[in-house]
């Protein structure tokens, strides 16, 4: 769905974002479920001795997360939405990858693996 904006001025922005909890680095030894009250920055260290599921939150238009797995990290993780449906599949995020999903409302997709 393409978007439609009313005009041709840009946003001007003065100052450097700063998000509230914005960042979460934590190691996680559980599978994991995001939520909006979670920052869009997930750093995370997978300790749980297998590949871990992260999962998204419901999907809702705009919404986007950001993913490292540190490199210090034993093993990867998978992504999926609430309902258990491969995001980032198969191998997963393996130790020092990242990646980025966004949602249009409808389905979330991987805008960037690597």
């Amino acid at each position: 769905m393409a978007s439609s904006y009313n005009s041709s001025q840009a946003f001007k922005v003065a100052r450097h974002f700063q998000f509230k909890n914005g960042v979460n680095i934590e190691t996680i030894t559980a599978d994991k479920n995001l939520t909006y009250k979670d920052s869009m920055f997930q750093v995370i260290t997978n300790s749980k001795g297998s590949s871990a599921t992260i999962k998204t939150p419901p999907k809702k238009d705009g919404a986007i997360f950001f993913f490292r797995n540190d490199a210090s990290s034993g093993h990867a993780y998978v992504i999926q939405d609430a309902d258990g449906n491969p995001i980032i599949g198969g191998g997963g995020v393996a130790a020092g990858e990242s990646a980025i999903v966004v949602c249009d409302g409808s389905s979330w997709d991987i805008l960037l693996h690597a």
